[in-house]
């Protein structure tokens, strides 16, 4: 994510997902975490194999933290609105932004990294306040090719082999009127037609969330 002033950020998020960033670089309280959830996910599976779902958890954890990701929170569970099961990633990190950035600005930033990575314009973008000050968000569905639709064809999304796989995704950027910083939340959603519902979360977590005026933890990212 860039070179980035050292810094706190209070993060508002749900207290009763798994974020398996939760721990930040303590690996041992994080592969205790994850080898928990493995364990009450999967139950009747032999130990050795539970391990490496383990191993492959706390993998991933390591590749997002040496990234800079704060959060990586998972939402598996039914949603209110339409009792419909919801499989959602929900990503968050620190990004630096243009100095006293306008709507525009924020607008034309995010539309710009979305067409870069997806060769179109989000579906849906809308400018809005923040606790911080300013935000901007977006929803999109877009369709992920080759391999990287067939991976999610594995973890239950419609399409096989290289066929497009068309997910959700909703993004929010907030950040103080100063600019400088920003809070950037990502969501992904193995359901299309879930978009909204996945961006109204998203949403929540960058508006309410805030940098806070501490000296930074030197033992890494925290959140």
């Amino acid at each position: 994510m860039g070179t980035l002033t050292p810094g706190r950020i209070q993060l508002y998020a749900p207290v009763d997902w798994f974020d398996l960033m939760a721990d930040g670089g303590d690996h041992e309280a994080t592969r205790a975490r994850c080898a928990e959830l493995v364990r009450l996910t999967y139950p009747r599976t032999a130990a050795e194999r539970r391990e490496q779902f383990t191993d492959a958890l706390v993998a991933w954890h390591d590749v997002l933290y040496a990234d800079g990701v704060l959060m990586n929170g998972i939402v598996t569970a039914p949603l209110p609105s339409s009792g419909e099961q919801a499989a959602w990633l929900v990503f968050a990190g620190v990004v630096a932004v243009p100095e006293s950035p306008s709507d525009l600005d924020l607008g034309e930033l995010m539309t710009s990294v979305f067409a870069e990575h997806y060769g179109a314009a989000p579906a849906y973008t809308e400018a809005y306040a923040t606790d911080m000050g300013m935000g901007f968000g977006f929803v999109a569905q877009p369709a992920l090719p080759g391999a990287v639709a067939a991976d999610a064809a594995a973890e239950g999304a419609e399409g096989t082999g290289g066929e497009p796989v068309q997910v959700g995704l909703a993004g929010a950027l907030a950040t103080p009127v100063g600019g400088g910083l920003g809070l950037l939340v990502v969501g992904t959603s193995l359901n299309p037609l879930q978009a909204g519902e996945l961006a109204g979360l998203v949403a929540v977590i960058a508006g309410r969330s805030v940098f806070v005026d501490e000296a930074p933890d030197a033992s890494g990212p925290t959140g």
